[in-house]
Formats: C-alpha cells, structure tokens, sequence
C-alpha cells in the first residue's frame, strides 16, 4: 500500500517553491541545495505526469494543473502537521531565530563590527544573515528582516526609513601624497573610481563641474570593490557617508572637498509580518534604530 505516494521530503519541496516563486528561495527555506530542489520538483513531475512550473522572468510560476496540485498538497501537509504537532521546546527556538538579509556592504561596513553589542544584548536570538549585492532586488519571502539600500519601492513589506545619505569625493592618504595639488580644476584628469549604478553627475553639478563622465574612470559593480580601491590608492571614490566613516575617522581615506551632496537613495529596515516572530523582530528593529541614531549622533 502507499507505494505510489511521493516522500513528504519531495511535497515540501514542491509547496516552498510553489509558495515562494522560485526553486532559489525554496532552497533557501529548506537549507538545501538548488540542484537537490530542481532534482525533486522534475521527479514529481515525472510522477504526475504534466509540467508543474514555468519560468517567467526570474521567477517559476505554477502551471494551471500545478495549482490545482499545489492547493491540494498544502492542505495534505497543513492536515499532517495537525497529526504530527512539533515540539512546543523546539518552535520556541525557532521563533528565537531571524533571518535578515543584508545589502553586503551595509554587512560588511556596518551591521558586523556592530553585532556584537546586540549579541551581549540578546544573547538567546540566533540571527542568521544573509548578504545580497548591493542596489538588487529583494523578493525572497523566506526573509524576515532586511537591512536595504535605495528608493523605498519594495512590494509585500513594512519598512521605516533609516536615514538619508550625502555621498563626497574620498581617496587614500598615499594616493594624496603621490598627487599633490587635487583641486576642483583638475579633479576630472584624476583617476576616478565608479559605481556601475551611481554616478558623479549630481556631484559634479554641485560643485560646477562639466557633467560630461570622465574617461579615466574604472567602474565596479560592487561599492565595497570601489572602496577599496581607493584604499589602495587606485583612485578617487564617491563615497556614501556611512560606508566609509570608519575608514575616515582611522585615517585610511581622506574626504576631499566639503562638498556633500544627498545621496541618491536611502537607508531602510524593512519587514514581512509573522505574529510568531514579531516579538523578537521588534526587539532586533528597535537595536537598528537606536544603533542609526547613535551614528547620526556621533
């Protein structure tokens, strides 16, 4: 009996990527690999008989009879679970445990060196972070804090504005000493470092420049890669404020010009709702905050 009955392993697998959209998100959910979740999803539909998904866009969306099946199997796990209910011990630790997705160089830059101060403050919450290039988009539903970069136009989320940004020409002591004489005159035949998404137009504006993009300029698409470029004396960076505060106060790069211009975009904490979790997300909000208005303050 029941030999023709998929394992509950390959139906889980199969509703995480019908509700999240996508195999990645589901491997996320399920901690396994992308391969192991494309593997389960071809031998269901191998099982069944007909396509399960179709892919539009970065997205797999269900097939019509993919639905219907879908609808079906999300009542047969909800109907186990009933029968098999979990250890209240173990849903307490994971209502303890927060997934947050961080933008890497708001990680690396920020969020690390201060995580510290929140582990001693909370000792029991188990934050697992995730990083993601900066200025992408973010749709994985498995996420239930987010620490982003740019405009606010996030679809399914809460969000509060965390502060806005100034951006500033910044370079390397050694770079400083090897060129003597930077001044607004001559800043366009230095070499300049760029950002693939963010250019210097507003800021050349702002200080009367041509606006025309120079030509000695090499582009990174990571701001991280920018940065330390300019560590390392390649060139000239436009830097945003709170990434390169640290380096400025220990005297690796130097601000050149007192020039800010606001940044193109802004800092955010966004959140999806989960009553289960939201005791210990406020807890992890309200650290960011705090933490945000201290840098302000400093």
């Amino acid at each position: 009996m029941y030999r023709k009955l998929p394992p509950v392993s390959m139906l889980r697998t199969f509703e995480a990527a019908a509700r999240l959209r996508g195999f990645s998100a589901a491997a996320k959910e399920l901690f396994i690999t992308h391969s192991a979740v494309s593997q389960q999803i071809k031998a269901l539909e191998k099982q069944v008989g007909y396509p399960l998904f179709q892919r539009a866009g970065n997205e797999m969306l269900l097939t019509e009879p993919g639905k219907r099946l879908a609808d079906r199997v999300r009542l047969i796990l909800e109907g186990m679970e009933n029968v098999f209910p979990g250890d209240p011990a173990s849903d307490a630790l994971q209502q303890k445990v927060l997934i947050v997705e961080v933008m890497a160089p708001i990680a690396e830059k920020w969020l690390i060196p201060r995580l510290k101060a929140f582990n001693q403050l909370h000792p029991d919450i188990v934050l697992n972070i995730r990083t993601t290039p900066d200025l992408v988009a973010l749709d994985d539903e498995s996420v239930n804090v987010g620490l982003r970069y740019g405009d606010g136009n996030w679809r399914g989320v809460e969000k509060i504005k965390l502060r806005d940004e100034e951006v500033f020409p910044v370079c390397s002591p050694e770079f400083l000493e090897a060129h003597p004489g930077i001044s607004l005159q001559n800043l366009t035949r230095m070499p300049l470092l760029r950002h693939s998404l963010i250019s210097w137009r507003h800021w050349f504006e702002k200080a009367g420049l041509p606006l025309e993009s120079p030509g000695n300029a090499l582009t990174f698409n990571d701001v991280t890669h920018t940065i330390h470029a300019a560590l390392v004396g390649q060139g000239i960076v436009l830097a945003r404020s709170l990434l390169v505060k640290d380096h400025l106060q220990a005297g690796r790069l130097v601000r050149l010009f007192d020039i800010p211009v606001p940044g193109t975009y802004s800092y955010y904490l966004v959140w999806r709702q989960n009553e289960a979790k939201e005791p210990v997300m406020a807890l992890f909000r309200n650290w960011v905050i705090a933490a945000m208005a201290e840098e302000d303050a400093c």
